[in-house]
């Protein structure tokens, strides 16, 4: 691919929190090429934003473009990253340091500021990646509950056959 453009987006809940991150990337007409939306574990919305973008940036070398514009919604980053100031933050020196030396590998890079507004794209991944694990989570209770329904009605002969029957499972992980 000659030319693409990434939108970048993350945030924590609780500020550190569970954090979520949000990847759109398109091709110069506009067609969406990948999307990503994961959490990513505890972290703060900076350390997440920085996350974000060095995962985009992996994810866009896979299509060997010439020329790649990141877009995020946090001038701070879009300023540590285009040398605009420095940061005396360590954590935030080492995650800007992977981010740099990921984006080095493109020919031609840069990182522009953008509005929330306007990177809607990656906000909504964001959330979908918080819902996708809220829904995860509820299904997985779910099925904890109906289990302990019906190991509830088990003797205690058909009990020690089921407990016998999940051993088997998990042996076959």
């Amino acid at each position: 691919m000659d030319k693409l453009f990434v939108y970048t987006d993350a945030h924590a809940q609780g500020d550190p929190g569970e954090a979520g991150i949000g990847i759109a990337i398109t091709d110069k007409d506009g067609n969406v090429v990948e999307e990503i939306a994961r959490l990513i574990g505890r972290a703060t919305s900076q350390i997440a934003r920085y996350r974000a973008l060095i995962e985009a940036g992996r994810a866009a070398l896979a299509y060997s473009p010439q020329s790649v514009i990141f877009f995020s919604d946090d001038q701070h980053l879009v300023n540590h990253l285009n040398g605009v100031f420095a940061t005396r933050e360590p954590h935030v020196k080492h995650l800007l340091g992977i981010a740099r030396g990921v984006l080095d590998n493109f020919p031609q890079w840069r990182v522009n500021f953008i509005d929330h507004n306007v990177n809607r794209q990656a906000s909504r991944l964001v959330e979908q990646a918080f819902h996708d694990h809220s829904h995860a989570r509820l299904t997985r209770e779910h099925l904890e509950l109906r289990l302990l329904a019906r190991v509830g009605t088990l003797d205690d002969a058909r009990l020690e056959e089921l407990i016998e029957f999940a051993e088997r499972l998990e042996k076959r992980d």
